[in-house]
């Protein structure tokens, strides 16, 4: 049996992208690069040792210790809420045997997988997946640029919506981080690990051939949200590849309002855009002195051009391409407004458009080249 190729992208940036090679044998029931990824977490994390003896003290301790222990436990959990509420109502026993299956799931090798792109007919069926350690940010790894860059490149988005993490931290890939690369057609039965190489994760990640794939209608990228977790995006697939039409648009919407298409996503073009079920908005900063007569607007049945004249700005046209689906030209208009969180001028142009066929679900607002 063959091997392939994977990589690791470390979230120190003056490290390399490493090369890493295993064996196909193990197919997708057991799969070289979960299990390697899995191991990898593990022994970073250091937790396998600790757990296992942390494990083996609580499994030995005596009624005493026991009592010890939960009073600590306790004691950490004297608020008015409802957990705090049934801590204080378990018996000494409880506790120490809650301790004991919390030791034994961190003791056990897991990861976090990510699709970056999901199997389909435009990228030949190929499934590109990212591995990294479930816990990372809640464990203050380092932020991982070129991870979250990839990402990004493949057509997800980071949002910064109420509903994101108040950490503090930016939003993006902690850790380190694999990525590999599959060819899973269903329909001919195939499952197959194929190589995925460091130059293909590396430079300008908008130019890269697979990611710009990635980003097209129906390439398999992000829809413009967060990207999703490898079993709800695979599901979610399926479900709409089975279904008809009218389920199918139901299928997307649902999966819309899952992912939290309405929020303000970021893109490298240097503007932000939401959707709902019946537009698309796309928003730009601008120059605090921006007037409606010096916005111009071009709107096509599946184009779209902005610009600005008679103004002193140094992109003098914001935006410029196809469109992801047809637009209703007479329902789509544009506003100018103050606008404080539009920094650093506080003026703001926002671009709405209408779908013409509601319900549909947007990767982009504009296709990227």
């Amino acid at each position: 049996m063959s091997s392939f190729q994977y990589v690791l992208i470390p979230a120190a940036e003056s490290e390399p992208i490493a090369t890493h090679e295993a064996s196909k044998e193990g197919g997708l029931m057991n799969d070289a690069l979960s299990k390697n990824a899995k191991q990898y977490f593990l022994e970073q994390s250091n937790k396998g040792g600790a757990s296992e003896q942390r494990a083996k003290l609580l499994e030995v301790a005596n009624p005493d210790q026991k009592k010890q222990i939960a009073l600590k436990i306790r004691a950490q959990y004297q608020g008015s809420d409802e957990l705090s509420k049934k801590i204080q109502a378990m018996t000494d026993d409880e506790i120490v045997d809650l301790l004991k299956l919390q030791e034994s799931q961190q003791s056990s090798p897991s990861c976090e997988i990510t699709c970056l792109t999901i199997p389909t007919p435009l990228n030949g069926h190929t499934a590109v997946s990212m591995y990294g350690d479930d816990h990372a940010r809640t464990k203050n790894l380092p932020f991982n640029t070129r991870a979250t860059n990839l990402m990004m490149a493949c057509g997800h988005a980071f949002s910064e919506s109420p509903g994101s993490p108040s950490d503090g931290k930016p939003n993006g890939i902690y850790g380190d981080v694999f990525v590999g690369r599959a060819i899973d057609n269903e329909a001919k039965d195939i499952w197959e690990r194929v190589d995925m190489l460091p130059s293909e994760v590396e430079g300008d990640l908008q130019k890269q051939p697979w990611c710009k794939i990635a980003r097209k209608k129906g390439g398999g990228g992000g829809r413009g949200g967060a990207a999703a977790s490898l079993s709800n995006t695979l599901q979610n697939f399926q479900n709409q590849q089975l279904a008809g039409n009218a389920t199918k648009n139901a299928a997307i919407a649902n999966t819309a309002a899952n992912t939290a298409t309405t929020d303000d996503t970021t893109t490298s073009k240097g503007y932000t855009w939401s959707q709902s079920e019946d537009e698309v908005e796309i928003r730009f900063v601008v120059p605090k002195e921006t007037k409606t007569k010096n916005v111009k607007v071009k709107f096509g049945s599946k184009s779209l051009k902005v610009s600005l004249e008679g103004i002193e700005c140094d992109k003098p046209i914001l935006l410029e391409g196809e469109t992801w689906d047809k637009i209703e030209v007479d329902g789509s208009t544009f506003t100018i407004q103050d606008e404080p969180n539009a920094q650093p001028t506080g003026r703001e142009l926002c671009v709405s458009l209408e779908k013409q066929t509601p319900e549909q679900t947007w990767n982009y607002p504009i296709e990227e080249e």
